[in-house]
């Protein structure tokens, strides 16, 4: 314990003055600091899931280039699955490929962000790797005008597709936790020109909610965040 001498007095803190410091110290500690872990590991997903956005993008711009197209409505891929194996081994660092098989690369389940559904992964994408970032990706390019939900059934209601070249599924650190759509797990839309968008987002009228139970892996929050400036705001 500290003493300070001022004219011969010796002056310093009581045990229990100490003790109630240090219980008031605790006590913010306990509040604060989970607070400050969460807001550090939702920026952290948003880190990586801004890497993979960048990274698509600047394929994009390379492959229509390759191509000689201005829009990738005029490339190999479009519309056509079968040119896929080729696009990704060509423009990607491919760690694991996993065929077509989501529940090769993805985790087996995902929930929603509002903890109202378990998802289990049976799925199948026209294309599913891990990419060197340690990022899994499905991506779709058979059907994304809203003819087809992601199942593969007829659903001509999606008309959020509309416009789609490409539809792409992301879990931006793999089959690592929290396996949360919103948090970790994203959706993301290619237009023509190679932009990245979200189109269940603007669908809403650039809405997000965490209290939706019926958006599933296309709840928006892509949108979001890059409505918000890349933050995660929820």
């Amino acid at each position: 314990m500290e003493l300070w001498i001022l004219n011969n007095k010796r002056f310093g803190f009581t045990l229990s003055e100490v003790l109630v410091t240090l219980g008031i110290i605790g006590v913010v500690s306990a509040m604060t600091v989970p607070t400050l872990m969460n807001n550090y590991q939702r920026q952290a997903y948003v880190t990586q899931l801004h890497k993979v956005y960048n990274e698509f993008l600047q394929v994009f711009e390379r492959y229509m280039a390759d191509q000689k197209v201005d829009t990738l409505n005029e490339s190999d891929i479009y519309n056509n699955p079968g040119a896929l194996n080729t696009f990704v081994r060509n423009y990607f660092k491919v760690v694991t490929d996993c065929g077509t098989s989501m529940a090769d690369c993805f985790a087996p389940s995902y929930t929603y962000i509002n903890n109202a559904k378990v998802i289990n992964v049976t799925g199948t994408c026209n294309k599913v790797f891990t990419m060197a970032s340690g990022a899994v990706v499905c991506m779709d390019v058979e059907n994304c005008n809203g003819s087809q939900d992601d199942e593969g059934n007829q659903e001509g209601s999606m008309t959020q597709l509309k416009g789609s070249v490409a539809v792409i599924e992301v879990d931006v650190n793999g089959p690592k936790g929290p396996n949360i759509y919103g948090r970790d797990y994203f959706v993301m839309y290619v237009t023509s020109s190679g932009q990245l968008v979200d189109k269940v987002f603007e669908a809403n009228d650039e809405t997000f909610s965490t209290s939706a139970t019926d958006g599933g892996s296309s709840n928006g929050a892509f949108g979001k965040i890059l409505h918000d400036n890349w933050e995660m705001n929820y």
